[in-house]
């Protein structure tokens, strides 16, 4: 962004978490090359503002992190919730006063949410947020604040070592490396209204325990508990006496009813220990009465499923969960 801005218009970069020759040398090795970016190694807020004050035609401002930026104004230590919220207020100003652009990078929370006072989201315009697993190279950056534009609305990249690449088509190139096997489904999710491929594994084995074990990653943990419920009762599969591990695939997290599908039939085909068929996509949400139903942008999955070469399996193709089981492992 600093790079494309700083194209035209001056860019300062300013940063109390690294050095100059830090910054330096990462922009060296992204190959990031504009003439009028420019950087301040600074924690002291007064000076940063005195700084940027002397600057004509600012196009951006870059403040990375609000929580090292400190004010002798303010009480409490660097990064208190009274630092933060003076920071972030003066820093507003100084964008409204002089329009001009500023992003305040920070720290997030295991919940994804902003680390610091609720004040912090009301007082800018927009909030931005990476997300994924840290031992994939895919990156989720999702809206969750966004007062010129939708929030459902997101970007997805790849981490390589040139830095972050837009990835334009990533359900084609997950596809490419995708082998069918016991315990995996295919379903399309709808992130924003970008549909996307992911992968549902199930995982499931005979328990030592007294209570078995049910355990999420990336999926919503009371979700699949009714849907196991669901299994136990209408696919006869007596999952009462086995441990069972659900997650999603490339480090996403899918809460949305639309997964209940490929859970359901992702756990079935590890319990019975049956591949399901390669081309097969599953996206629809489970009742407790075991009826499929449709939903929200079901007609884009189905487009972008059958784009790829699969073929969708929805409420239309099974409106039971008992017919579709019945179907896919004759053995039940």
């Amino acid at each position: 962004v600093a790079e494309k801005i700083g194209k035209k218009n001056p860019v300062v970069y300013v940063s109390g978490e690294e050095s100059e020759e830090q910054i330096a040398g990462r922009a060296e090795r992204l190959g990031i090359k504009a003439d009028n970016l420019y950087f301040l190694a600074q924690t002291d807020l007064e000076l940063i503002l005195s700084e940027l004050a002397e600057m004509d035609k600012l196009g951006l401002v870059v403040v990375d992190s609000l929580q090292t930026t400190t004010s002798e104004n303010a009480t409490g230590s660097g990064g208190s919730p009274s630092q933060l919220k003076y920071a972030a207020a003066q820093l507003t100003n100084f964008a409204k006063a002089r329009n001009v652009p500023v992003m305040m990078t920070g720290h997030v929370t295991k919940t994804f949410q902003i680390g610091g006072p609720k004040f912090l989201e009301h007082i800018v315009d927009v909030v931005l947020a990476f997300e994924g697993d840290k031992f994939s190279s895919l990156r989720i950056l999702r809206s969750q604040k966004n007062r010129f534009g939708a929030t459902s609305e997101v970007g997805i990249f790849e981490m390589g070592k040139k830095g972050l690449a837009e990835v334009t088509d990533p359900s084609a190139a997950f596809l490419k490396h995708h082998r069918s096997s016991p315990g995996s489904a295919l379903m399309v999710a709808l992130e924003g209204s970008r549909p996307l491929l992911l992968e549902i594994q199930a995982l499931t084995s005979p328990t030592s325990y007294a209570y078995p074990k049910r355990t999420t990653q990336g999926i919503a943990s009371k979700r699949a508990l009714l849907i196991l419920a669901v299994l136990d009762k209408y696919g006869r599969l007596n999952l009462s006496r086995s441990d069972i591990f659900i997650k999603s695939s490339l480090g996403m997290r899918v809460f949305e009813p639309a997964a209940d599908l490929a859970i359901a039939v992702a756990v079935a085909s590890s319990r019975l220990k049956k591949p399901l068929p390669a081309k097969l996509c599953f996206f629809g949400e489970v009742g407790l009465n075991g009826e499929i139903k449709a939903v929200t942008g079901e007609e884009d999955r189905i487009k972008h499923a059958k784009k790829l070469g699969l073929e969708p399996v929805t409420s239309t193709t099974y409106p039971i969960i008992t017919d579709l089981l019945a179907n896919l492992f004759p053995q039940i």
